[in-house]
């Protein structure tokens, strides 16, 4: 399955529990060297990026290459690269 299939069926499936769902980016400027964005964030994902919103609520679009797994808060691994 596709990055975007996995996002946005978690997107339309469980959009009541989005809150349970966390994305991780590879994130250069953090000293983990990844970003855990929660799926209530997310807005939307094309082929190309997923565009996220802030607490400015301003989008942000991150390239879809940089995710490399989708996981539920309690650590299940949904989808990985």
């Amino acid at each position: 399955m596709k990055i975007k299939e996995a996002i946005n069926r978690i997107i339309w499936k469980h959009r009541d529990s989005l809150e349970e769902f966390l994305i991780v980016i590879i994130d250069r400027m953090t000293t983990t060297g990844y970003r855990y964005i929660p799926f209530s964030c997310i807005k939307n994902a094309d082929n190309n990026y997923i565009y996220v919103s802030n607490e400015v609520n301003e989008f942000i679009a991150i390239p879809i290459h940089r995710v490399i797994r989708i996981e539920k808060k309690n650590g299940e691994i949904v989808w990985k690269r």
